[in-house]
């Protein structure tokens, strides 16, 4: 996608004539024939009875229960929770439609989404120049090709060294800052200095694919700092609103018809490598059981309960795994989805099981097992005293079921 191109009505309307709406939405939803029309249960709302319709003859759609409407781009904006740009980004792409925006007419969201994006470049470049780092994601089983497509960088060790690239593309400090890139020293001297150092860094996508947060995990554990280093909530990061790998991983799972929840970055772009492609990872993100924020925009699992009611939780084998698995399947049940949990033992996770034999990873899945059934079995396997196992069943598997 090319951003320094003047866009214009032109293209919106080339993109609607070269894209039926019932072939948009279709893609998304199942359609079935109404007459002139086609009706689908709404996206927007829950509800049991279709009242959501398409007219091909107009190009727009309307939801007899809560009011939706529009064309193909207010459908992917909300469907999606992409802003116009985002939808256009999306839509362009489905058409073969080359986009060029005008840098004139930029707002200042839009200059973040440039700052993001030369930031990932500088990653990526970086990672290139490290021989300690690009040994370190080799040995972690990532192939070029996986790398190149995850775009996955470093940033070296160095207090401003994102920083002063940034400068030299004259970015102004408080938009570099705004990012999550840079903070500010608490000394009073007004200098900046780097967030991420010494981490390889993945970049986290909107469902576009525009890059609006990075995940560092550090190269050299010193003892002290975290493991992993999130970007911050900013104007484009909301921790709610974002599955990590969801722009790569959303087409499959509405074709597959289920969706793989895995916990870390590594985890998700291995499992993609196997062939799995329709994983996408918690990590760096917040999983609510709320469907929409207070903006209004849709959260992570909301948009993935959209593309498919049917999910596999793939967490780390180890107790904080466990826990954290036990907790996302709680939350996606409150959602309405249908959860099974993959059962990974021997204290692996789902990137060590790929790089000793990927077909390992993909029978794991197979033998999922419904949250229900899965927590039960733990509790006849672990409560060994009989007294003990009715408490158990309603510490751990009743609120499932409820």
């Amino acid at each position: 996608m090319i951003y320094n191109v003047p866009m214009n009505r032109t293209n919106v309307e080339e993109i609607k004539a070269r894209l039926p709406i019932e072939d948009v939405i279709g893609s998304y939803l199942k359609l079935e024939k109404a007459g002139k029309s086609m009706k689908a249960k709404c996206p927007f709302h829950q509800e049991k009875t279709a009242s959501f319709f398409v007219s091909p003859d107009r190009g727009g759609y309307y939801c007899f229960g809560c009011g939706a409407k529009g064309d193909i781009f207010s459908f992917v904006e909300q469907f999606e929770g992409l802003d116009f740009k985002g939808a256009l980004n999306v839509l362009a792409e489905k058409a073969g439609v080359q986009l060029i925006f005008d840098q004139k007419a930029d707002s200042e969201k839009d200059k973040l989404f440039q700052i993001m994006e030369d930031a990932a470049k500088y990653f990526q470049g970086e990672l290139a120049k490290s021989p300690e780092a690009s040994e370190y994601v080799k040995k972690r089983g990532l192939a070029e090709k996986t790398q190149a497509e995850f775009r996955i960088g470093f940033a070296p060790e160095g207090w401003r060294n994102l920083y002063g690239h940034l400068r030299a593309k004259n970015w102004p400090n408080d938009l570099i800052e705004q990012a999550g890139l840079a903070k500010k020293a608490e000394d009073n001297t007004g200098n900046y200095y780097d967030r991420f150092r010494g981490r390889v860094m993945f970049p986290i996508s909107d469902s576009s694919g525009r890059v609006i947060a990075f995940s560092g995990r550090i190269l050299k554990d010193d003892g002290q700092s975290a493991k992993y280093l999130n970007s911050p909530d900013t104007p484009l990061f909301d921790k709610s609103g974002v599955l990590f790998g969801l722009d790569k991983a959303k087409s499959y799972i509405r074709r597959l018809d289920y969706s793989i929840l895995v916990e870390g970055q590594m985890d998700l772009v291995m499992s993609h490598q196997a062939g799995v492609k329709n994983t996408v990872a918690a990590s760096g993100t917040a999983l609510t059981d709320i469907e929409l924020n207070k903006a209004g925009a849709i959260n992570n699992l909301g948009l993935l309960r959209r593309l498919s009611g049917n999910m596999i939780i793939a967490f780390d084998s180890d107790e904080a795994g466990r826990k954290a698995a036990m907790r996302a399947a709680g939350i996606a049940l409150s959602l309405g989805m249908d959860v099974k949990i993959a059962d990974i033992q021997g204290g692996k996770d789902p990137a060590e099981l790929v790089m000793a034999d990927p077909e390992n990873w993909k029978n794991v899945l197979r033998s999922a097992k419904p949250v229900v059934e899965f927590e039960l079995n733990n509790v006849l396997k672990e409560v060994t005293e009989p007294r003990k196992v009715p408490k158990a069943l309603r510490d751990r598997v009743f609120s499932f079921i409820a």
